[in-house]
């Protein structure tokens, strides 16, 4: 393509984004694919951009919004879809920097903070994930108000089954409500791209280019040889550099690559399969680096011990121990154990080059850009569904990509280390399945049944559907419905509908009458079975079960049922969510989610009543960890063991738990997931959790920001629950004040006598346990210390006067303590004097 078409200053856009762009990012022409996507993208056309990692696909996003918001449609506002909240984060800065240069406001959704509803209310670009996306289209429909533009970044990840239907489900959802917007897709290299791209009707832009060449190797015990370079096409022969061994240890690769790599002045990103394996190789390479810098690069090792002892001072687990450790070496360790503040400061240094190595799950990859010179894929197998498996080509190519750091690096090294058998045999086998062999296709994981009635009882309750032909309609419209026969849909939702009004979530209002007609295509083979003599097609459908079960039957329970119960859904049968059904959807969570609790809880009421068996916090937290939307901890090979800790903990609670599963292992997490967070709301600290659990700090709130969340959906779904007599709801409401108390010492992580102390402003668990020891119980105790308490406060480790300032000119503001008002004499009645 011409300078021309490439220059930015060419492309109509207005000025003061064009001056922006050229003078703050430095940006003069684009890229050959970032170029082939320009005309579809300023025509206002549906675009599909494919193309590889750090090739420039965010801008192509940010000139399609600002030339809806600016040019074709003045006044509109855009949304920008990201899969991660760190991605959310990192989108956000960059939109920023653009929006202050052009007066557009830039707003954050990735949670609850009151600050975010007031940012997506004013802004001008919504920065959000899918899941608060949809939470948003359920609750206030007026956030599709004005919008010209739909980006959604990483769109690959619709083959996750977590996060793919939520994606899947908003850009039909959409598409429905906004035919005219301008949907723009992000994608890594995926097998179908033009299916998906007819799915929205979207002009494809397919690409290998990229602007720093990526040489693709097998790294065979120290034998590495190269097999292809990629930049403007996909090469398996030209300027790929000559095989060679490494220097280093057979048995220690990564050290090998490390060190080859820093001689060189790069930097190496490290990709094993578990957080274990992460921490092991990092403070092995970290151990070898810092001998190694002592001898050769000296003077780098200060900075790196400054570094080290920030990350040791707000440690506050083995883990952060080690990870301290590690980096006085260079190396440190990235997955999702560690705290926010810990994965920020790392990220950091390594973007800084102060770091040389980073050690990292595959979860890197799909979030934060984090390019090295060199990647190495060092497992490219994983445990999963309880044996050891490949990974996808799609995974390994998105680690792959990261190799390479534009203005950086000449040319980014992605290597993949052979292991098992013959290596060398191994190699070339490796080299054909992710180097030269195919992407995999994407495929729909709407049709997984908590997919379906998540967003089924969505689509009925907050979604405006209610009738069977206008669900049918709406789920045709998903990639589900593109790429699955007609049939198939629509007894998926015939069977997730029964399963809904059986649950009470929604009810029939109309029984209708009219029956579907799918309209598939039939197969060849059916015309000619046909013809032959006494060969017809039947039309009856295969029966469902008439509700899903959790967990298993015995087979002396099972018979042959008659039930005359529905079982087709006629096309103008008409539905609507009950209150229950309703308040489930907007809770986000799981249907399934809400029938377990409704189980456990109405047993609850019952225990209460009847004065049995004990109804406590951990029973709650031990129900919430029933649920499918409560990522429940598993427990270690030990804790399995006859006597272990967790055996005997499990033994003393049995007859505190409301609900069950036949699934021991399973039976053993939920126990583990509610006993953690009873450590962590009787004030049991990071370090003593850790050691007896094998928990983390970034595990242990992340669980605890989960539980809290589903303990607020418990007490929601209890209030509404229409089942108990008037003369029990007394009870009922003592349960939901259980429950209330239960989450508010979750989220605070501390006993009921600091519930108050922890609502002040910089006073956590730790300090509000420490002003209980000095005897102040409540907010306005602060206001009442004596001069020598506040001094003798203000000398304790981690206070200061500061902090001490802070806190008490926080608790003046909420302080609803009045000055006495001095009596007037006017004010003073007569005798007599009748008081109104």
């Amino acid at each position: 393509m011409g300078e021309p078409e490439r220059s930015v200053s060419k492309l109509g856009l207005p000025d003061n984004f064009t001056n922006f762009i050229q003078n703050d990012w430095g940006i003069e022409t684009l890229h050959p694919p970032q170029a082939d996507a320009m005309p579809s993208i300023l025509q206002g056309k549906n675009t599909m951009v494919c193309i590889p990692t750090a090739s420039g696909k965010s801008l192509v996003a940010y000139m399609g919004i600002v030339n809806q918001l600016l040019t074709a449609n003045p006044g509109s506002r855009g949304i920008y879809i990201v899969p991660l909240k760190a991605l959310a984060t990192e989108k956000l800065e960059e939109l920023k920097q653009l929006g202050e240069s052009l007066g557009l406001k830039i707003g954050l959704g990735i949670g609850d903070a009151p600050s975010e509803t007031r940012q997506i209310d004013d802004c001008d670009i919504l920065v959000c994930t899918s899941e608060k996306l949809d939470s948003l289209m359920r609750s206030k429909a007026e956030v599709l108000r004005r919008v010209s533009v739909v980006v959604a970044d990483e769109f690959h990840l619709l083959n996750d089954s977590h996060r793919g239907p939520t994606m899947e489900i908003n850009l039909a959802r959409i598409r429905h409500l906004l035919p005219d917007a301008q949907i723009i897709t992000l994608s890594a290299t995926v097998g179908n791209s033009q299916d998906l791209a007819d799915w929205l009707n979207s002009d494809l832009v397919v690409s290998e280019w990229r602007p720093v060449s990526l040489e693709y190797a097998t790294l065979a015990e120290l034998d590495l040889e190269p097999r292809a370079i990629q930049k403007s096409e996909f090469s398996s022969s030209s300027n790929l550099g000559p095989p060679r061994t490494l220097n280093g240890p057979k048995s220690h690769i990564a050290w090998a690559a490390l060190s080859d790599v820093y001689e060189d002045g790069g930097q190496l990103l490290v990709f094993v399969s578990s957080r274990r394996s992460a921490q092991s190789e990092a403070k092995k390479l970290g151990q070898r680096m810092e001998k190694y810098l002592q001898k050769n690069n000296p003077e780098v090792l200060p900075k790196l011990k400054e570094l080290s002892q920030r990350l040791a001072r707000s440690s506050n687990s083995a883990m952060g121990d080690t990870l301290a450790e590690c980096v006085k070496g260079g190396v440190a360790f990235h997955h999702a154990g560690l705290m926010h503040a810990q994965r920020t400061e790392i990220e950091n240094a390594f973007k800084e080059r102060l770091l040389y190595c980073l050690s990292a799950t595959p979860t890197l990859a799909a979030g934060v850009n984090l390019p090295a010179r060199r990647v190495l894929v060092r497992d490219l197998k994983r445990f999963d569904d309880g044996m050891s498996r490949l990974l996808p080509v799609m995974e390994v190519k998105q680690m792959l990509g990261r190799a390479g750091r534009p203005r950086y690096d000449p040319v980014g090294e992605a290597w993949l280390a052979c292991k098992g058998g013959d290596p060398r045999q191994m190699a070339d086998e490796i080299a054909d399945r992710y180097i030269h062999g195919p992407v995999e296709d994407i495929t729909s994981k709407l049709a997984a049944e908590p997919a379906m009635r998540f967003h089924l009882l969505s689509s009925i309750a907050t979604g405006g559907l209610q009738t069977r032909r206008a669900i049918g309609e709406f789920f045709a419209g998903t990639y589900l419905g593109h790429t699955q026969t007609n049939s198939y849909l629509q007894e998926t939702i015939d069977s997730m509908l029964r399963w809904l009004v059986e649950k009470r979530f929604i009810r029939r209002t109309n029984i209708g009458v009219e029956e579907e007609d799918w309209d598939d295509e039939l197969p060849s083979w059916v015309d000619a079975a046909q013809a032959a003599s006494g060969v017809t097609m039947g039309k009856k459908k295969s029966v469902e079960p008439a509700e899903a079960t959790f967990g298993f039957q015995r087979a002396s329970r099972i018979s042959v049922q008659t039930s005359s119960s529905i079982e087709i859904e006629a096309l103008d049968n008409e539905y609507e969510a009950t209150p229950m059904g309703e308040r489930v959807a907007q809770l986000y969570i799981d249907p399934l989610s809400a029938d377990i609790l409704l189980e456990g809880l109405r047993r609850a009421v019952r225990r209460i009543v009847r004065k049995t068996l004990p109804v406590t916090s951990f029973s709650l937290c031990h129900l919430v960890a029933a649920t499918p939307d409560f990522i429940s901890l598993w427990p270690k090979s030990k804790e399995l063991e006859f006597g272990s800790d967790l055996r005997q903990k499990a033994a003393i609670v049995e007859d505190e738990l409301l609900i069950e599963s036949p699934i021991d292992e399973r039976a053993m997490g939920m126990v583990k997931s509610a006993w953690c967070t009873e450590f962590w709301y009787e004030e049991k600290d990071l370090r003593d959790i850790e050691k007896e659990l094998g928990v983390t700090p970034g595990d242990v709130y992340s669980r605890t920001d989960l539980m809290g969340w589903l303990l607020l959906a418990a007490r929601e779904i209890l209030l509404r629950d229409d089942v108990f007599a008037e003369e029990h709801l007394g009870y009922v409401a003592d349960l939901a004040g259980l429950l209330e108390l239960t989450r508010a010492r979750v989220r605070a992580g501390c006993k009921e006598d600091l519930l108050q102390l922890v609502q002040v402003r910089n006073v956590g668990r730790n300090r509000a346990r420490t002003l209980s020891e000095m005897g102040i119980r409540t907010p306005a105790d602060l206001l009442a210390m004596s001069a020598k308490d506040l001094d003798k406060l203000k000398s304790k480790r981690g206070w200061g006067p500061i902090l001490v300032g802070r806190i008490l000119d926080s608790v003046k503001k909420i302080s609803t303590k009045h000055e006495t008002k001095q009596s007037r004499s006017d004010d003073e009645p007569l005798p007599g004097e009748r008081q109104g």
